[in-house]
């Protein structure tokens, strides 16, 4: 009886984290320990090839933080196209290189279904609509009622595609 309820919660716990990117799960919140800032990043996630206008940098408009979002070419989160990445960040608990927003594409170029990572890491699925080429707004309703607004700014004009 032993085993099998091991063997039950082992599947189970298998089966759980295979679908969807887990925040906070060992391995699975990070996408490069080595992330050093956001030229580093954008150096070795965007250099060199054509990029789709919602890659670049981007920096908080609160400037708390900055990321890079590039094509999902890692091991996380296979459903989303696009992931952003940390790159510098003025909030606790969150390292270079922690996955802060998950974009998946859409039938419009300019509107991306994704999950938001909160200061606490918790996910907000929101919807994503690039207003212009340097910036991507959303906003969701938390539990306490209160709207909360998620405006992020192009960075650096080097790596501005064309929208």
């Amino acid at each position: 009886m032993k085993i099998y309820t091991a063997l039950i919660g082992a599947i189970a716990l298998l089966t759980s984290g295979c679908a969807l990117f887990t925040p906070g799960a060992s391995g699975e919140n990070s996408i490069n320990s080595t992330v050093t800032g956001t030229d580093q990043a954008m150096e070795s996630f965007l250099a060199g090839r054509d990029l789709d206008p919602v890659e670049g940098a981007w920096a908080h408009d609160e400037n708390t933080f900055e990321l890079v979002i590039a094509r999902n070419n890692f091991d996380i989160a296979s459903d989303y196209d696009y992931v952003g990445v940390v790159t510098r960040i003025d909030q606790p608990y969150w390292d270079h290189g922690d996955v802060k927003l998950l974009l998946r594409s859409t039938d419009s170029a300019a509107v991306f279904d994704g999950v938001w990572m909160t200061r606490n890491k918790a996910k907000r699925e929101m919807t994503f609509v690039i207003e212009n080429r340097n910036l991507i707004q959303a906003s969701f309703i938390a539990k306490d009622g209160n709207s909360s607004f998620v405006r992020i700014r192009r960075m650096t004009p080097q790596f501005a595609g064309t929208y």
